[in-house]
């Protein structure tokens, strides 16, 4: 008994010595390896101070759209701006188009989408109040067909509220719409029952997605097509604090 009882202590006494020794190497990693980042990180901002005060042109810390703070009012009114084609930025319908071209090549059936040759005449709206709740955006084309985007860079959806949205545009546009879910972070919608989700996305009438994984994209497309300098660099700062923001996804 009494060989039994030193052996155990002798087991302890060894792993505590173990784990000690351990801790005290995992410790000194963990040192050397923060200790490296904030290094480097350092030395980034040094180098990024210095380039900033040197060529005077690159201002990387400068972002017009981060400085007014933008709450989801205010990003639902600068898209309906963009894809106005009377809209201020003097581009006529070429974010409008590229905007529709970027849809098609998320749905999983575009066919709908395929009739939309006029977008120069388009109307665009927002916080359109219907029976069934307040569209944030709303796109509709000379033929009848209609966008509905419903914007959700940080809050969560009402009750029911996508599935009241369907009710109001199948109503309104005769089956011939398409509804846009934009969440900041990429999340499923949770308002639209799985049944009613799937037969839409299969009829191209329902897409959910994200600032990283759509907006941004298409922000860049329009940036690269855009004659305006003052637009295409305002695009670009929107494009630059949707991924600082948000992600890529």
């Amino acid at each position: 008994m009494e060989d039994y009882r030193l052996s155990l202590e002798r087991f302890f006494n060894e792993f505590s010595t173990f784990r000690g020794r351990f801790l005290e190497g995992y410790i000194q990693r963990l040192e050397r390896f923060f200790n490296d980042l904030s290094f480097h990180y350092r030395v980034a901002n040094e180098v990024k101070r210095y380039t900033d005060s040197i060529y005077r042109f690159l201002a990387s810390d400068f972002n017009l759209v981060g400085i007014f703070c933008p709450d989801e009012t205010r990003i639902s009114g600068i898209l309906a701006l963009l894809l106005d084609p009377k809209g201020e930025h003097g581009q006529g319908d070429l974010f409008l188009e590229e905007f529709v071209n970027t849809l098609k090549g998320f749905l999983l059936n575009p066919t709908p989408l395929e009739d939309l040759t006029d977008f120069s005449t388009a109307k665009v709206s927002t916080e359109v109040s219907t029976d069934y709740g307040r569209l944030d955006i709303l796109v509709e084309f000379p033929n009848g067909f209609a966008i509905a985007i419903e914007n959700k860079p940080w809050a969560g959806e009402q009750f029911q509220q996508l599935e009241r949205y369907v009710k109001y545009l199948e109503e309104n546009y005769e089956g011939r719409y398409m509804l846009l879910f934009l969440s900041g972070s990429k999340r499923e919608a949770v308002s639209l029952s799985g049944d009613l989700k799937q037969k839409l996305q299969r009829e191209g009438k329902f897409l959910e997605t994200s600032y990283g994984e759509f907006l941004k994209p298409w922000l860049l497309r329009c940036a690269k097509e855009c004659e305006s300098d003052k637009v295409r660099w305002f695009l670009r700062d929107f494009a630059s604090w949707i991924e600082k923001n948000f992600g890529e996804v």
